[in-house]
């Protein structure tokens, strides 16, 4: 038996990197999975890597409410309900973002949408459905610049540090509901989200050097806390971080 028999995920940002590992991953342990991204080509993908019937791709924009509804429908329609929201897409202006006073507007606000207003409409629409079910999880992935390794980064940072404090909210105001939600804080990770970040030699060997393994983080890195925050295993954990860094911070 599968550590998720029986439970239907959505996870955002499915169509490449850490949510399409975490997707393929919620397969392998039994649950059916709505793999959601803005690219449907990538959503699409993940869909042809999974087992048969355990996935379909759904195309939304996260910072769209009515797109947001229309997923969380999507959940209900394919597959009967919802157990599990992961909020894992994000977007990091790599170039544009920086120190306060050299991000504009545009970039700011791009960040903060995708970011932090798509994972509030993502949970504000699953919630009902979670309680509907009896309880549930959220899984939030954050990041190490939301607490003190955000250095110009300003918009990416804030985007990142408003999803950690709105992780421990929610998990304090529904747990009542049955309803557990809790993050995970990646190192440095090969994503097509960072790859023009690693291009530069400097950084990458920067960060490789201080992490204490001493290599950029996988998307698979991150599959086993994903699965077992998902899991019963997880039932006493809520409103915590899990760190899977690679021994980055040291938190």
């Amino acid at each position: 038996m599968g550590r998720l028999d029986g439970k239907i995920a959505l996870v955002t940002g499915a169509g490449s990197g850490i949510g399409r590992a975490i997707t393929l991953g919620y397969v392998r342990e039994g649950a059916r999975v709505v793999a959601v991204d803005r690219n449907r080509e990538g959503a699409e993908e993940t869909v042809r890597q999974a087992a048969a019937g355990q996935v379909v791709a759904y195309q939304a924009d996260v910072t769209s409410e009515g797109a947001v509804v229309s997923m969380i429908a999507a959940a209900r329609s394919a597959f009967g309900g919802l157990d599990v929201l992961v909020n894992n897409a994000a977007i990091q202006l790599h170039g544009q973002d920086g120190p306060c006073a050299d991000v504009s507007l545009d970039v700011w606000e791009r960040t903060i949408a995708v970011n932090l207003k798509g994972p509030f409409l993502g949970s504000k629409h699953a919630l009902p459905a979670l309680i509907e079910r009896g309880g549930g999880v959220i899984v939030n992935i954050v990041s190490p610049t939301g607490f003190d390794h955000g250095a110009g980064y300003t918009a990416y940072s804030t985007s990142k540090g408003g999803l950690s404090t709105m992780t421990r909210v929610i998990a304090k105001d529904y747990a009542r509901y049955n309803i557990r939600c809790n993050a995970i804080v990646p190192g440095a990770t090969q994503t097509p989200l960072t790859d023009e970040i690693f291009a530069d030699a400097s950084v990458r060997g920067a960060l490789e050097t201080a992490t204490a393994l001493g290599r950029l983080g996988r998307p698979e890195d991150l599959v086993g806390i994903a699965i077992f925050l998902a899991s019963d295993e997880a039932a006493y954990a809520t409103g915590a971080h899990f760190f899977v860094d690679g021994g980055l911070t040291m938190h």
